[in-house]
């Protein structure tokens, strides 16, 4: 997949500035600092843009893993300007030690906590029937014994549920 530069991050950054953000949100818990990332997060995506490649994953998980690096470098470059003023006395900084099983987690999360949020704004019986089958993973008998509907309401009911969560997560612009 050949990118053209300019207009696909311009549509890119229009698409995913807000998944991104809230990715640098989670990681910082200082709203300026966030701020300062989430420029140097777009300036290396821009900078970068030309190498992506859908053999790397989604465009979501390659900008986030771009954001988790430049949170990385952005805070070991400030440990150290810290450090430089303290002449050399690092002890009131923690030591940040940045794992993939943390990053992995992280996205989960974030991704999670989007789908309950979508899951939310449902309409019943979908919400319901979302909940029961999808996560609480009850047969199709079982969930129309609970809800007191037919299998074969729950089954219609069910894809509808699934096309207004797809289009309530792509609203929101989670991918998953």
């Amino acid at each position: 997949m050949k990118l053209e530069h300019d207009h696909d991050f311009s549509v890119f950054y229009e698409n995913y500035k807000d998944a991104i953000y809230k990715v640098i949100r989670f990681l910082s818990e200082d709203p300026q600092d966030c701020d300062d990332i989430a420029q140097e997060v777009f300036l290396n995506i821009y900078r970068s843009f030309s190498k992506y490649s859908e053999e790397k994953g989604s465009f979501y998980t390659w900008a986030s893993a771009i954001a988790k690096n430049t949170y990385y470098t952005y805070r070991k470059k400030r440990r150290k300007e810290q450090d430089r003023v303290l002449d050399g006395d690092s002890t009131g900084f923690e030591t940040f030690s940045a794992k993939d099983d943390f990053i992995e987690n992280l996205e989960i999360k974030v991704v999670e906590q989007e789908l309950r949020e979508a899951i939310e704004t449902l309409p019943e019986p979908e919400k319901s029937i979302i909940l029961l089958k999808e996560i609480d993973n009850y047969t199709l008998e079982r969930t129309s014994q609970v809800l007191n509907i037919s299998s074969r309401t729950v089954s219609r009911k069910l894809l509808k549920a699934l096309d207004l969560l797809r289009e309530e997560l792509e609203r929101r612009k989670v991918i998953l």
